[in-house]
């Protein structure tokens, strides 16, 4: 088990946060943050092959009819409508939301516009009037914690969540991040995880004062980074086994997906980082 990074409150260190839904975002959580949305099941899996495979770019929305207006007003050979509610695809749109649908063939140098029930909400919250978000998913994690670790601000994790409630695979996810962001301050000072905290860091009573402080630049963990990291341990050699845990999974895998759990748990397939800005998505 990874030791979690400490710092003594008010000293200077990037700070970590995880929201479990899309729904509690706030303004006062994205503003000056570097920003992540996920969700694995599937919007962000999408969106990530989308790009690796060669799309363009990707343009997400909240409504049906909001995407249909934005094809309208692009040539016909140039653009793809994907798109899903409750994980079927819509009448008229030339794909769902399967990854495994956004093959090169398909997407290479065509605008994606995409509307799903979670993900393309999720994504216009936590971008506000004119953030940035980038996206991440189980096939790109370290991709995105190696691009937030260089940017050197505080982060938001934010999950999708499923229709206002937790999703087990989201979080998964930002935890996977958490951990590769922890590896990769104790490699920027050249420790190991096991040995850069004195015994002091162990869950045991002590004061304030006492609990180490790390370097400038340190890590700072909120308490739901740390649940996150604490859960990507837990199903970090077994990934499929989470979204099969997960109950949007179940539903999926009830629905005859199993192919894309299967697709979806796959770790670090590709090394894009998707970057949400001006109402398009493209590779960082």
């Amino acid at each position: 088990m990874s030791r979690v990074p400490l710092t003594r409150k008010g000293f200077d260190a990037m700070r970590v946060s995880v929201i479990h839904t899309a729904d509690d975002i706030v303004r006062e959580h994205i503003v000056n943050k570097s920003v992540v949305m996920f969700d694995i099941l599937r919007a962000s899996s999408t969106i990530s092959t989308a790009l690796a495979n060669g799309c363009q770019e990707v343009i997400p929305v909240v409504e049906v009819d909001e995407a249909l207006a934005i094809a309208s007003r692009l040539p016909e050979d140039t653009c793809i409508l994907g798109g899903e509610r409750s994980a079927v695809k819509l009448p008229g749109f030339h794909l769902g939301n399967s990854p495994l649908e956004y093959t090169p063939e398909v997407v290479a140098h065509k605008t994606v516009i995409l509307t799903t029930t979670n993900g393309t909400k999720a994504i216009r919250r936590a971008a506000g009037e004119d953030g940035v978000v980038l996206i991440g998913s189980l096939l790109n994690y370290s991709a995105v914690a190696h691009k937030l670790f260089a940017a050197e601000q505080d982060i938001l994790l934010a999950c999708a969540g499923t229709r206002g409630k937790f999703s087990l695979e989201d979080t998964f996810a930002a935890g996977l991040v958490v951990a590769e962001l922890v590896q990769l301050w104790y490699s920027r000072h050249n420790a190991a995880p096991e040995e850069s905290c004195s015994p002091q860091a162990d869950p045991v009573p002590i004061y304030a004062e006492e609990v180490p402080v790390l370097p400038e630049n340190g890590l700072l963990l909120e308490d739901a980074a740390v649940a996150a990291l604490r859960l990507a341990e837990a199903y970090r050699h077994k990934p499929l086994r989470a979204l099969y845990d997960a109950l949007h999974g179940q539903k999926l895998a009830q629905m005859g997906l199993s192919i894309d759990l299967n697709f979806c748990a796959q770790l670090n397939l590709y090394d894009v980082v998707p970057v949400y800005r001006e109402g398009k998505i493209t590779c960082l």
